[in-house]
């Protein structure tokens, strides 16, 4: 068992470690501007610091880097180079078809040069132009750069943070020193989302603050050096935002280096104890104001170096040159920047600790304590697994120097909600130790850790079994699928883990290998002796065509994943093993799967089964005898399908399924279940064994299902290098596609790809050539056949098309740019060429959206109609480049109980449905009883409360159409026109104010006599806003002008013109607060009813009013609304958000036969709800000179 003299020694060596600190000099002040180290000790390493470099002059590389190059050379291994954003220019690369691709690589490479040579390491840390995302090719360009600058330096891991993640990335150098890289630009209001697909640790701000902190309070005792890029159009008080953060952090660690790009001076300063140097931005000039003022400062080209001595102390150097001729430049500034004790120094002063001897030691605990509830909250969120993490079992203590011969821990990781360690063994073997309790509270603002949302949130970890990943290696292994071997163990309060241990000691951990680079070891893995991340098996396989996928590993490795219910199967979910092709070209990859934390993850209560609906998030189904719906089960690995399994038939499918149903025999089911801790197998083992039996009988049908969903539109993509796609029409019902990998001279060589597809099965196909000179030839004569979209990529592409489908339209399309190639539209062949259309040979692999088909819950409460209820559906069709959707279609019918009226409204849009027109259809019904009110024509009107409400009703009848053509302009513009037409009837009733008025105000001819009319509707819209649910910035605009013309005896001609034009911009003190402001109106032109008068509402404009409360012939408004985030969350089953709101509301309308200087005024507050981040739903309390109103609804005013 394990002893507390473990503690002892613990105290004893942190004393001593901090007496010992204290006579080093531990973050003492800085020394002079000049000085030089005490009696010349040995310089061990030097970190070279480059911000953004600058132009080149014509030729070569700039006056920085030269003078960086002579000091390289000398540097050696024992030396780190790091770029700070922005490096290199021209900043993106072009394409290799491109003309000017030639002279812009000599100009990068001219530069790249000065690395030639340089035995130390070198780190780029992506700016804003390396790693841009935006819709266009930019993207394609930033990669094309990456991998040009990987290549030429052969350097794969040159670009860090990896894998385009925002870090912080950590960097052992040495037993003394640690260099952190971190991108801020990810964490900017307009940056895009990182892709979940990545695999980063870390998605926002919080997350990366916390990550830095967990790094630094890990190694107190090194000098740490944190690099971080600052991207150059982040606002500043989003940048002192940052600042705080960070230096809160900062301050526990005394003397650490931070170093940024934020200024295009080399400058230095201090300030609690914390040196902050910035590196200087070349020719950039725009400067970022900081909170600490600089102690020195110096404009021009240069760099700083940062040199660390065996006696501890650590020296900045900034080096600058004066002239592009001057290669040796000048040592400008130099200062002490810290003086810590080694790591032998602390050795000399203590005795190490004495090894724990933990053979054989056991202990015997439970997984949690945490997820023991009541009746109730077992009904609301389900039985789960919670007797499994109560019961104990008996587990091995860890013990790190026997464990696979002796290991060491290299680096914490597992983000939020899961602890982990990485840890390697003597022959450099990766092994990761993972805490089997969750942390999702760490995931939550400190406000909500201690309510009822953080046990909601804490207890979905409950789903989770805690034990299943040891079911899956018996499974696995029998059906042909790689795996780890995990087993579980625990950890100790063990002094020799250090600082690693915050987290984990005491706890439960499943302990497995991780596959990396070489594991020719490791036949659970292949004997592979390279093993790539899911990027750069993508990376491979569009760079070389003889580089290939095996789609039948992961078909059967996907299957798999259907057994044992394992629904989290996102890309970096996966490693790759890597084998060498018979022919000796290229490299075939198969796949390994990994993190099986969501295997027999089940879904009971009431709220996680609502949760699971279509509608929301139908991929946690849970772990039953049948799966509800393949299609949205697999919703994780939506990208990952569509990109590695493309190149199979059904047949194929089926066969793999039943040679898995064959495999997957009762005793080896038993025997998987049987792995588990006798006390957990007691519990619920049987259950899990008939379950499985019955998910392998359905294994065929699943896979069917599956199999047709995907076939329904399939890419089929080719490379970098040149190909030739083959698509033979067989007949009405086959379609053969074969691509063959294409030499130099333009033979076609070996086929690379093969499938024959099913006009039953498959509606479209779309063929990418991606890079270099395709050529595609398309033949056949049929009555019907598959659409085939032809997207020809970069290169001089070619295309012979002498197919015919005699029935419905033209089924072969080709995109392309319309000069360069060689393009001849046959009769067959619809032509979509385009040389302005910059993304015409853009491919997307993660394009695919699912169609949507949901129903719409209707409730809402406002004083004038009392509560609302009702309902509809909301669905959208998602069509090829069409975005956001194809067609969407918005049905809801209303009705409101206090007025008895029913209302009915469809919204229809359908993108690109004419040529490059898009058709919107509206149509808008109130039936008889639909009640408004009327309190006349006046900015003044009198509200005499003396009068029951219904005294200023009307009822009436109106319906309203629309069919207009869009178009867009860009990003944000559209603009729309068509026919409209209107009816309105209102009744005739006694007893109301209507009827006191002289007829010929409300009216130029009978007020209760029908009207109808038609006429045309114009509308233009600019939307820039980031998000329509919540937007944080941007703007709207909206005009909408309608001409009508009366169509029978009592109507009359008349026109209107509205708009409106709405802000948002979210700033932080530091808590995000989103400012909003709208001004609108609106103005009726001719002889007009009272009902087409324009109104301030306390529904729609001014609040605090009752509806329609002033009408006149113009009108206008104005709103500001603050929205406070008090806090966002995010859980297995949906993230959200939640904030008060504060508003302030103006207005007035004019009359011609009115004078009138009055405002009405409308304030208040209440508090806004985001589930999903979807929806919104407020509540709130609104206040005027005339009433007190609450009002409950779904979204903002505005």
């Amino acid at each position: 068992m394990i002893s507390i003299v473990s503690k002892l020694y613990l105290v004893i060596l942190t004393t001593c470690l901090v007496f010992l600190l204290s006579l080093t000099g531990f973050a003492q002040s800085p020394g002079t501007v000049s000085g030089k180290e005490q009696d010349n000790p040995k310089v061990v390493h030097t970190i070279f610091l480059v911000g953004n470099t600058g132009a080149p002059a014509d030729t070569g590389a700039g006056p920085k880097l030269r003078l960086l190059k002579t000091q390289l050379q000398t540097a050696g291994k024992a030396s780190n180079l790091v770029f700070i954003g922005n490096t290199f220019y021209p900043r993106l690369l072009p394409l290799s078809n491109d003309p000017q691709r030639a002279s812009v690589e000599q100009a990068l490479k001219a530069q790249l040069n000065i690395l030639k040579g340089y035995t130390g390491q070198v780190h780029i840390v992506p700016g804003d132009h390396e790693l841009k995302k935006d819709k266009n090719n930019a993207n394609r360009h930033a990669r094309s750069q990456e991998q040009f600058i990987r290549e030429y330096l052969q350097n794969e891991d040159i670009f860090m943070p990896a894998s385009g993640c925002p870090g912080p990335e950590s960097i052992e150098i040495n037993d003394n020193i640690l260099l952190v890289l971190l991108d801020t630009k990810w964490f900017l209001p307009r940056s895009p989302k990182i892709d979940e697909d990545l695999g980063c640790s870390v998605n926002s701000p919080a997350a990366a603050l916390a990550e830095v902190d967990d790094i630094l309070k890990s190694n107190p005792q090194k000098q740490v050096v944190i690099a971080a890029h600052i991207a150059q159009d982040i606002k500043p008080f989003i940048y002192r935002s940052f600042q705080k953060g960070y230096a809160e952090i900062f301050r526990q660690h005394a003397g650490l280096i931070y170093t940024e790009d934020s200024s295009p001076a080399l400058e230095y300063s201090w300030q609690d104890s914390i040196n902050y140097i910035r590196t200087g931005r070349g020719s950039l000039t725009r400067k970022i104001k900081q909170k600490v003022p600089p102690i020195f400062t110096q404009p021009g080209h240069g760099f700083a170096k940062i040199l660390f001595y065996e006696n501890g102390e650590a020296w900045l150097e900034f080096w600058t040159v004066n002239s592009a001729t001057n290669v040796t430049g000048k040592m400008a500034y130099r200062r002490l920047l810290m003086k810590k004790a080694t790591l032998a120094q602390l050795n000399a002063h203590i005795k190490p600790v004495p090894a724990h001897n933990y053979k054989d030691s056991v202990v015997t605990t439970n997984a949690s304590n945490l997820y023991q509830v009541g009746k109730f909250k077992r009904w609301l969120l389900g039985e789960n697994y919670r007797p499994e993490w109560a019961t104990p079992v008996t587990l091995p203590v860890f013990d790190v120097s026997k464990e696979k011969g002796g290991l060491k821990v290299v680096q914490r990781g597992g983000g939020f909600q899961t602890r982990s360690l990485r840890l390697v063994d003597a022959k450099g073997k990766e092994y990761v130790v993972r805490s089997v309790e969750k942390y999702p509270i760490e995931a939550i603002p400190r406000a909500l850790r201690r309510t009822m949302a953080a046990d909601i949130v804490k207890d979905q970890i409950s789903a989770s079994h805690p034990y299943a990943p040891l079911v899956v290696p018996t499974l696995a292994q029998v059906a042909g699928v790689y795996h780890t071997n995990p087993s579980y163990v625990f950890i100790p309060d063990d002094p020799r883990l250090g600082n690693f241990r915050t987290g984990l000691a005491n706890t439960i951990a499943l302990f497995e290998e991780r596959p990396d680079d070489d594991e020719s070891e490791s036949p659970q893995f292949g004997r592979s002796k390279k093993v790539y991340s899911t990027e750069k098996v993508l990376e491979k396989i569009q760079e070389d065509n003889d580089d290939q996928v095996d789609q039948k590993a992961v078909l059967r490795a996907r299957l798999f994943d259907f057994f044992i219910g394992d629904w989290d199967r996102h890309e970096d979910q996966w490693r790759w093993a890597s084998f060498e092709n018979e022919n000796g070209k290229g490299k075939y990859y198969q796949p390994i799967p990994r993190d099986r934390d969501m295997t027999f993850f089940v879904n009971q209560g009431i709220i996680p089964k609502i949760a699971s609906r279509k509608w929301i998030l139908p991929k946690i189904q849970g772990f039953d005898e049948a799966i509800r719906d393949i299609t949205t089960f697999n919703f994780n690995a939506r990208y990952f399908d569509r990109t590695f399994l493309t190149a199979l038939s059904l047949g194929e499918w089926q066969t793999v399924a039943a040679d898995l149903q064959q495999r997957l025999t009762d005793q080896t089911i038993t025997a998987a279940l049987k792995q588990l801790p006798a006390p957990i197998y007691n519990i619920r083992g049987e259950t899990a064994i008939n379950i499985l039996k019955a998910r392998r009988a359905r294994l065929v049908k699943d896979a069917t299902d599956y199999y047709k969903f995907l076939a329904r539109t399939v890419d089929v993509v080719g490379s970098d290098k040149a190909e030739l796609f083959e698509v033979t029409r067989q007949d009405d019902e086959h379609t053969l596609v074969k691509v063959f990998k294409v030499s130099k001279s333009r033979q076609k060589e070996q086929v690379i790809y093969e499938r024959i597809f099913k006009t039953s099965e498959t509606r479209e196909l779309r063929l990418y050539g991606l890079g270099d000179n395709d050529q595609f030839i398309l033949t056949g004569l049929v009555k019907r056949g598959i659409l085939v979209r032809i997207i020809g990529g970069e290169g001089d592409d070619s295309l012979t098309d002498s197919s015919r489908v005699k029935r419905g339209p033209r089924k072969t399309i080709i995109y392309d740019t319309a000069t360069g190639n060689h393009l001849p539209i046959a009769a067959e062949t619809k032509n979509e060429t385009s040389d302005r259309d910059e993304e015409i040979n853009a491919y997307d692999r993660k394009s695919f959206k699912y169609n949507y088909l949901g129903p719409l819950a209707s409730i809402e409460y406002n004083k004038d109609d009392g509560f609302y209820l009702g309902g509809g559906f909301s669905a959208m069709q998602q069509g090829f480049r069409k975005e956001p959707f194809a067609a969407s279609h918005r049905f809801v019918a209303n009705y409101a109980l206090a007025t008895h009226s029913f209302l009915f409204n469809y919204a229809g849009y359908f993108t690109k449905a004419l040529g490059v027109f898009d058709v919107a259809l509206n149509l808008d019904v109130k039936t008889r009883n639909f009640s408004d009110n009327f309190f006349g024509l006046s900015n003044e009107s009198i509200y005499n409360r003396e009068f029951d409400i219904d005294y200023y009703r009307y009822r009436s009848e109106r319906y309203h159409f629309n069919v207009l053509l869009g178009r867009r302009w860009g990003k944000y513009q559209q603009f729309l026109f068509g026919p409209a037409y209107e009816f309105v009837q209102v009744q005739h009733k006694t007893g109301r104010r209507l009827e006191e008025f002289d007829p010929n105000i409300l009216s130029p001819n009978d007020p209760f006599a029908s009207k109808s009319y038609a006429g045309v509707l114009l509308s233009y819209v600019l939307d820039s806003r980031d998000n329509k649910t919540l937007p944080n910035r941007g703007a709207y605009l909206q005009t909408d002008m309608v001409n009508y013309l009366g169509t029978n005896s009592t109507s009359v001609n008349y026109s209107r013109i509205n708009a409106q034009a709405a802000f948002f911009q979210a700033v932080y003190l530091p808590f995000k607060v989103i400012l909003a402001g709208r001004v609108g109106g609106g103005t009726t032109l001719g002889d007009f009813e009272f009902f087409q008068a324009n109104t301030l509402d306390g529904l729609y404009n001014v609040r605090g009013f009752r509806r329609s409360r002033y009408s006149g012939r113009t009108s206008f408004y104005n709103n500001l609304e603050a929205r406070i985030r008090l806090f966002s969350f995010q859980t297995y089953l949906f993230p959200g958000e939640a904030g008060m709101m504060a508003f302030h509301d103006s207005g007035r309308v004019w009359n011609s036969h009115e004078k009138s200087n009055k405002w009405h005024r409308g304030y208040g507050g209440g508090f806004w709800f985001a589930p999903v981040n979807l929806i919104v739903i407020t509540a709130g309390y609104m206040i005027s000179d005339e009433n007190r109103l609450p009002l409950i609804g779904a979204g903002f005013l505005f």
